[in-house]
């Protein structure tokens, strides 16, 4: 069995194509069996026929052969048929193809005209002889023609007989195993794919949730106030066990690549130590860490597109 394949381009287009192929190239083999089976029955028909036509031109042509040998034993003149010899001939054969599963079979038939052309013959010696000779090689000849029109038929059929077997035999163990291999190339090739990027979303994730973590134990080693981890998680910020994925929620702006977080740190204690008394320090710890990531954002606006090309070339 032909192991190879077709060179083409493993996608989904082309995986439909050759699948349709296949149900092309099953289709054509099916009808090339029942074709074949066509042909091989009517062989062993054609050929049973022969048999039967060999054994009867034996026959035929020791009976023609025994009364040419009885004319001549009773000295049958023949000499009035060869005077009256026509330029015309009186035997004719035709040819009609005939069709078997898309096959031309040529048939010979025989045709006798003017079947009396001697008629003096029974003036001379033996003349009723020479007439019963002349039946009996006539019917050797329809009897000849018959058997070389079978056994044409037969080599015309075993012809075609081996080449459609030869086309059968293409079909099933060359080409099906090649689109067969070429759809199996195509469909590994796929889950390939496949496989390379749910393992680039995999990794993108993995950095995703390894800088969310990085970055909440560094708010956690800062020792933040409560009012800062707020303002910068959005939603409220949670300790983050080893092992586990921080439940809090980064802002965007906390995120970034390019934040500086020793800065945000020093503006933070730099607003709080101009801050006089805890419960006003207390009350406006939200409005300064505003007041800083407002400003930080706005130093940062340029560094944005900055950020997402990193972010593109991480995940690559």
């Amino acid at each position: 069995m032909s192991v190879d394949r077709i060179n083409i381009f493993p996608s989904r287009a082309n995986l439909v194509l050759m699948k349709q192929r296949i149900v092309a190239a099953t289709r054509g083999l099916n009808l090339l069996k029942r074709r074949r089976d066509a042909l091989e029955m009517k062989l062993r028909e054609l050929v049973g026929e022969l048999d039967a036509a060999r054994e009867v031109v034996d026959k035929v042509m020791s009976d023609a052969i025994f009364s040419m040998a009885k004319a001549n034993f009773l000295d049958a003149d023949m000499r009035a048929c060869e005077l009256m010899r026509m330029e015309r001939a009186d035997i004719y054969m035709r040819i009609r193809n005939t069709k078997v599963a898309g096959l031309l079979l040529p048939q010979f038939h025989l045709y006798v005209e003017n079947p009396s052309s001697c008629p003096f013959t029974g003036l001379s010696r033996g003349g009723e002889q020479v007439e019963v000779v002349r039946e009996r090689f006539q019917d050797a000849v329809r009897t000849l023609v018959t058997l070389a029109s079978l056994e044409y038929s037969v080599h015309t059929l075993q012809d075609g007989v081996r080449q459609n077997n030869m086309r059968v035999n293409g079909l099933e163990y060359v080409v099906l195993p090649r689109f067969q291999n070429t759809v199996n190339y195509i469909r590994d090739e796929l889950e390939e794919y496949e496989r390379e990027d749910f393992y680039r979303l995999k990794r993108s994730q993995a950095k995703q949730r390894k800088r969310k973590e990085k970055f909440a134990q560094m708010l956690k080693t800062k020792n933040l106030p409560a009012a800062a981890l707020t303002e910068l998680s959005g939603t409220g910020y949670q300790s983050v066990s080893p092992g586990h994925q921080p439940v809090s929620r980064i802002s965007s702006v906390a995120m970034r690549e390019d934040f500086d977080m020793n800065k945000f740190i020093t503006q933070r204690q730099s607003t709080s130590d101009q801050t006089d008394g805890g419960a006003a320090r207390g009350r406006g710890s939200s409005r300064d860490i505003s007041a800083i990531l407002e400003a930080n954002e706005e130093e940062q606006q340029g560094a944005e597109r900055k950020g997402s090309a990193f972010y593109s070339a991480q995940d690559q």
